[in-house]
């Protein structure tokens, strides 16, 4: 099912014209969590005594509240003003001082702490956009106690909750109606109209008159929207991430986001530290999503513009605006993420692999679909390359759709074949999202290599090997084309790439794993099952405790083992780790490790945080602490797999101290400081903030002198306003100080000389930070030179992770349960004997009957199994197959015994069901994978075959199931299973070498009808469907019941009688079925056994199936 794609450019021909509020009835339930304004308002401001907080069940303070004016200035600032419930308004007017800042002029040379109260609530938070052209540090006084916000309130501004008197901010004289022409008439970067069949959704046309009228954020958003139109923009400013125009809108719909004015465009905001979490939301919903970071403070572009910022070697800054200047903060699109391109793990809801799925298709040289296919998991930088040729029902592509249900879709518009169409759609899951370039932003085969060696080249290293081995390949490197100009547009493509983490995946190729196809994955229930999460053979055997883990046990349970050494290595291994406590103990000490696979892809993207490398570096060194102690054990031997594991197993500790010997850390232990010694711009930087501190002490001590008090202090309000002088409220100060806070009993002041020193103070600390930022870049780059050896451990780790789930699992089955033991036999065979179904151990809801499973070897290759409805046919098919699998993954099998010769593939058909999408019917749906088990089959796969022709009529069904199954057993040679209601194809193939008929056991009480199910294996022919019994279960009445009894007795007199006559009619003749099989061996002796380049094995082959051709043959010319 297609994933409806949101239309965002809507919203922005409706953004026009005043804000519409809903009414207080309306109102929904904050979704941040915060119960009130106050809590998140409280939630982001900085702790004061003039601010005091509101959480759980504190009681409001009935000090001065804070008041956030909805961020709405054309300077983007915040304005904050005092609340309800300050003291009353002081009178005072401004005047200049000699560094620009104005004071109250109500006194002669001195002032009393009786003027203004302006604590630090009423100031700015640090995000001013604008140069400030007084060139004064301190922050722009915005509020009054008695000032009303924009919304009309002195209380506070809840951003998720829409309030009944809520008003825009006022804005000019356009703000009914669209403030810019490209938003009343939209059209592409190209000039094409909406509705035009060349208009190009992502981008957006901005005419110079426009330009010439914006604001220079105004100018800086829209540089960056116009190429990302279709794109959901979080803003960041300052602790804020804000939307605009129509994303704000959207904000609004779908989330109820409190949303205003800001000037000319309507705006929502949401706090930076949930950020994550919102775009989690919109992703959810379909969105494509973007992060604009903010790359400085207020503060630090003053500064860039005066050039008094420190170079960077590791960081690069933002390329200057081509119109919005320099005087703005710098802002930098970080990345887009859909669905599929997910890279963040605090973004991502498990540790299941989230997939984008590229696909290109064109025609192979005999004239069958080809396609190059690329799965990506962005968040590991995994990149799986492949090219196949499949068949006209896309087999090959479902069974990649079905491994990896991929999140996204991308292909090349209008250049997928209907039939290809219809397999994604009816395989793709429905929240999965498809996205579709033009033709020429699927780049060819040249430009790609180009553009590849250009990104490697930038990055100081060469295009990987498994890459430069597929030039040739036209499919693959076309997918890729297209892969690596989407992920250009999301700015992932060289964060992504430069890992190098890729391989060529071969799936239908491959000789050293068993085939297990899209539709025998869902037939055996083992990824996913209707019936819920908990009731598929993955949720019951993954029992790992890494992130990392989990993911490598899925692929190993999609892709069982198929050489006998290497099954038998990997059940030693298990066998050990099942009688080693000890190994157990010491590994379960990695248990809550992070994702580290997914984190260090964000470490060498330079996008990992502090203390995510912190923790990377914590849990690698307790990995090297766990495999020294496991690498200790004395009883390892006779694990050859888990040996050879160990032994590959790199030494960390050295790598961590070189990396952990760069740095310090703080006390609380959070933040990388360099060494002193080894970082110049760093230690200039503390030097100078050093200075600034003693300056302001001793300006304290002056200050102290002036007054002739000591009682006399520095006081911090929040992280801005710092170093405020405290004075009592009865001191006068000079008429210059700059009052800033006050109380009733003290108020806080600026000197001419401390404003200086704070603002070199501020200065300094920038300077610190970004040599900080710079240092920090340069640690994760030096951990990054690793990354190889960081990637292996992980996989490693994986490994073992696996193996030790293996070992759980296959304890956790009960009894009966056993290693299976893996043959090299000439002949394929299955045995099993007490075989149950895994699903049904440690269930107390009865007890499950275990059944003995014997094919091949000495036994019919085939059962040709009858009996009624419930009686447990389908469960023994697919049980057989769910333990085969588990044999070859190296898991015990819940068994008495269990004796097994590899398995090379898995062919199922089983359920009746029809694909309305795919206009196929249900007994086409049928015939479709009959066709592809015939082609597939060989003497050494495993067939399932339940109930196959009831979609037809009797009579053609019955002769379908006959030649299928006839091919089968005698030409194809497979082992396997036929479940079937037609009794009569057990009298067609009665003297069949390769065919053993049997069923399952039911007793029936004739007097009363009722049937009970045995659930019991059997050899031998089901007497009877018995049908009407099970319609009588069901509720049917009993006059229908008995009729239909009465009818059946009738058709089965009928039927034995004909059986009778063509046994008469075929005397000594050959029938039909034994010339086909006659001509058949002629075919294999003239071109299996005569081809000149046929192997030993190929002619071993033909003599098995001659031989098992001669003895259908003879067998069928005595009846």
């Amino acid at each position: 099912m297609k994933m409806k794609q949101p239309n965002i450019v809507s919203f922005f021909q409706k953004s026009s014209g005043k804000v519409k509020t809903k009414p207080d009835g309306e109102e929904k339930e904050n979704r941040m969590g915060a119960s009130s304004d106050r809590e998140l308002v409280d939630g982001y401001s900085s702790s004061s005594d003039e601010v005091t907080t509101n959480h759980k069940n504190k009681k409001p303070s009935k000090r001065k509240s804070l008041v956030i004016e909805a961020m709405s200035s054309d300077e983007d600032e915040i304005k904050i003003g005092v609340g309800a419930g300050q003291s009353k308004k002081p009178k005072y007017s401004r005047a200049s001082n000699a560094s620009g800042a104005s004071t109250p002029k109500d006194y002669n040379g001195f002032t009393s702490s009786g003027v203004s109260d302006i604590g630090p609530s009423e100031v700015d938070f640090d995000d001013e956009d604008e140069e400030d052209n007084s060139k004064n540090f301190l922050p722009t006084i915005k509020g009054s106690s008695k000032s009303k916000n924009s919304h009309g309130s002195t209380g506070n501004i809840d951003f998720l909750k829409s309030t009944k008197n809520s008003k825009p901010e006022k804005a000019d004289d356009n703000s009914k109606q669209a403030p810019w022409s490209f938003i009343r008439e939209i059209k592409d970067a190209d000039g094409n109209p909406i509705g035009s069949p060349e208009y190009d959704p992502r981008t957006l046309y901005i005419s110079k008159k426009d330009w010439a009228n914006m604001t220079p954020f105004e100018v800086q958003f829209w540089e960056i929207k116009k190429n990302h139109f279709d794109t959901i923009l979080f803003f960041q400013k300052g602790k804020f991430s804000e939307l605009y125009e129509g994303d704000a809108m959207i904000g609004h719909r779908e989330f109820d986001l409190k949303i205003t004015n800001r000037v000319k465009m309507s705006m929502v905001g949401v706090p930076e530290s949930s950020v994550d979490f919102w775009i989690a939301k919109f992703l959810a919903k379909g969105y494509k999503v973007g992060k604009v970071d903010q790359c400085e403070t207020a503060l630090g572009a003053e500064m860039r513009n005066k050039g008094t910022l420190p170079s960077s070697k590791s960081s690069k800054a933002p390329p200057k605006s081509k119109t919005s200047g320099n005087s703005i903060v710098r802002r930098e699109l970080r990345s887009v993420v859909t669905s599929g391109t997910i890279v963040d793990g605090s973004i991502l809801t498990d540790d299941a692999s989230t997939c984008l799925l590229t696909i290109k298709e064109n025609v192979s040289a005999s004239g069958g679909p080809s396609f190059g296919v690329i799965i990506m998991d962005a968040a590991t930088a995994e990149f799986n390359l492949s090219q196949f040729e499949d068949s006209t029902n896309r087999v090959n592509l479902e069974t990649i759709m079905s491994r990896y249900r991929p999140k996204e879709i991308l292909h090349e518009r209008s250049c997928l074949s209907p039939a290809t169409l219809r397999v994604l759609r009816n395989s793709a899951s429905s929240d999965c999202t498809w996205t579709a370039l033009k033709s020429d932003e699927f780049l060819d085969k040249d430009e790609c290599v180009s553009r590849l060696e250009e990104i490697f080249q930038e990055n100081g290293t060469v295009v990987p090997e498994v890459i430069t081995s597929l030039y040739s390949n036209t499919d693959i490197m076309q997918a890729l084309g297209g892969l690596m100009w989407y992920l250009k547009q999301l700015n992932l493509d060289k964060d992504l790439l430069t890992c190098k983490n890729m391989k060529i995946l071969d799936p239908f190729r491959c000789s050293k794993t068993m085939q297990l196809d899209g539709k025998t994955i869902t037939d055996l229930e083992l990824l996913q099952n209707d019936c819920g999460e908990e009731s598929h053979l993955l949720k019951l055997l993954n029992r790992c405790i890494t992130p990392f883990g989990k993911r490598l046990f899925r692929h190993w349970l999609c892709c069982p083992l198929l050489e006998s050494n290497e099954i038998r290595e990997r059940l030693d291994v298990v066998d050990y780790l099942i009688r080693s406590t000890a190994f157990d103990q010491i590994f379960s000490e990695l248990r809550g490790l992070p994702d580290l696979e997914r984190i260090i892809s964000r470490i060498h993207a330079g996008a990992c945080t502090v203390p995510n490398f912190l923790k990377v570096l914590a849990s690698y060194r307790k990995i090297g602490t766990a495999m020294q102690k496991i690498c200790s054990l004395e009883d390892i031997t006779g694990a050859k797999a888990l040996e050879n594991l160990l032994d590959s197993m790199p030494n960390v500790q050295k790598l961590l101290e070189v990396i952990e010997g760069m740095f310090n850390l703080e006390e609380n232990g959070k933040e990388l400081l360099p060494i002193r010694g080894k970082d110049e711009s760093y230690d200039e930087a503390l030097e100078e903030e050093s200075n600034a501190e003693d300056a302001l002490q001793k300006e304290l001590k002056s200050a102290q002198k002036l007054l002739n008090t000591s009682d006399i202090m520095y006081k911090h309000i929040g992280i801005k306003d710092i170093y405020q002088i405290q004075v009592p409220a009865k001191v006068k100060v000079p008429s210059n100080w700059i009052k800033m806070s006050g109380t009733k009993d003290c108020a806080r002041y600026y000197s001419p000389r401390s404003t200086q020193l704070v603002k070199d103070l501020k200065q300094a600390r920038e300077k610190k930070n970004w040599a900080l930022k710079d240092f920090h870049l340069k640690v994760f780059a030096a951990f990054d030179k690793h990354y190889k050896i960081w990637h292996q451990v992980v996989k490693l780790v994986a490994e073992l992770d696996c193996l030790l789930s293996l070992a759980k699992a296959s304890t956790a089955l009960g009894e009966p349960a056993c290693r299976p033991e893996v043959n090299d036999a000439a002949e394929a065979m299955i045995r099993f004997e007490t075989l149950r179904h895994p699903c049904t151990t440690g269930r107390d809801d009865g007890e499950f009957i275990a059944n003995d499973v014997l094919v091949g070897g000495k036994e019919c290759r085939m059962i040709l199994l009858t009996g009624p409805n419930m009686a447990g046919k389908s469960t023994l098919l697919r049980m057989t197959c769910v333990a085969v699998i588990m044999a070859q993954i190296g898991c015990y099998v819940p068994a008495q015994s269990a004796v097994i010769s590899p398995v090379d593939r898995i062919c199922t058909r089983m359920g009746a069901s029809d694909h309305i999408f795919a206009h196929a019917s249900t007994f086409k749906v049928e015939m479709d994978d009959a066709r592809k088990i015939l082609r597939e089959a060989s003497s050494k796969s495993l067939v399932i075959l339940d109930e196959l022709g009831r979609g037809t009529s009797t009579f053609d069904g019955h002769a379908i199931a006959f030649a299928v199954l006839h091919r089968l057993a005698t030409h194809s040679n497979c082992l396997g299973f036929f479940a079937t209601h037609y009794s009569a194809l057990t009298e067609d193939f009665e003297t069949h070498p390769n065919i053993a008929p049997k069923y399952m056991l039911t007793n029936v009480d004739e007097t009363t009808r009722e049937v009970v199910f045995l659930y019991k294996l059997a050899s031998g022919i089901s007497p009877k469907s018995y049908g009407p019994h099970v319609a009588k279960m069901a509720g049917i009445s009993s006059q229908i019941v008995q009729r239909a009894i009465s009818i059946s007795e009738e058709f089965e007199k009928d039927s034995k009688e004909r059986f009778k006559n063509k046994k008469r009619s075929n005397g000594n003749h050959f029938n039909l079925v034994t010339q086909a099989d006659t001509a058949f061996l002629i075919n294999l002796v003239k071109n299996g056994l005569n081809d000149k380049t046929a192997g030993p094995k190929e002619k071993l082959e033909a003599l098995k199936r001659i031989k098992a051709v001669l003895k259908s043959s003879l067998n069928k010319n005595r009846i």
